[in-house]
């Protein structure tokens, strides 16, 4: 596969996760809600987000698919 097709799915994949990861950051919540849970949805969003961003990183620079 071409560095620059990798770089695209690359791009692509990212773009669909800030939107999934935007979309779970702000949606609204049911009243019903546990306090807990609305103190740790952002940030456990946030740090997935990053993790899944650091995981296409390291499969797109070290790994070539097929």
């Amino acid at each position: 596969m071409k560095k620059t097709n990798r770089w695209r799915r690359f791009f692509e994949k990212a773009i669909l996760a800030a939107a999934i990861a935007f979309f779970i950051a702000v949606v609204p919540l049911p009243v019903w809600t546990p306090n807990w849970f609305l103190y740790w949805q952002v940030p456990a969003t946030i740090f997935v987000f990053i993790v899944y961003i650091g995981k296409l990183l390291i499969d797109t620079i070290l790994f070539h698919n097929k």
